[in-house]
């Protein structure tokens, strides 16, 4: 009986530590680039870092060079994750000298948001002014 209390036990406590992401949202954007292949690299790399640094439920975020544009694929834990970047973006917020920076570096030509997405948050991202497209899930899964 202790043995299987013990399971049981153990069981539950991964079921309740294991990341649950059945709420995210993935960012699929195209930009162009401002600077040089060196320096647009260079500041992608930082830029990744930071807000992996800062933003525990951005659960990822990716630069990838084309012939002509860079494609960034981001993806949060779910709407409040999103929030948090807004934030931290934001005038006053820890990151707003970096997305100024983000700016300087990229010509943002497209954003489609796949996930659902609250509806607060969808207004918060449209206030922004940027290219946004929603794409709300019809079904899927992430590890």
């Amino acid at each position: 009986m202790k043995k299987i209390l013990l399971i049981t036990g153990v069981l539950l406590s991964t079921a309740f530590w294991a990341d649950n992401y059945e709420n995210e949202i993935i960012f699929y954007e195209e930009f162009s680039p401002l600077k040089n292949e060196q320096e647009t690299a260079k500041f992608s790399e930082y830029y990744q870092s930071i807000v992996h640094k800062n933003e525990p439920n951005t659960l990822g975020w990716k630069f990838f060079k084309t012939e002509d544009k860079v494609i960034a694929i981001l993806r949060w834990k779910d709407s409040q994750a999103i929030v948090r970047h807004l934030e931290n973006v934001s005038e006053g917020g820890i990151l707003e000298e970096d997305f100024r920076a983000f700016n300087e570096h990229f010509a943002i030509n497209s954003i489609a948001v796949y996930g659902n997405v609250d509806d607060d948050v969808r207004v918060m991202l449209m206030d922004f002014g940027l290219p946004f497209a929603f794409n709300p899930l019809i079904a899927g899964y992430s590890r």
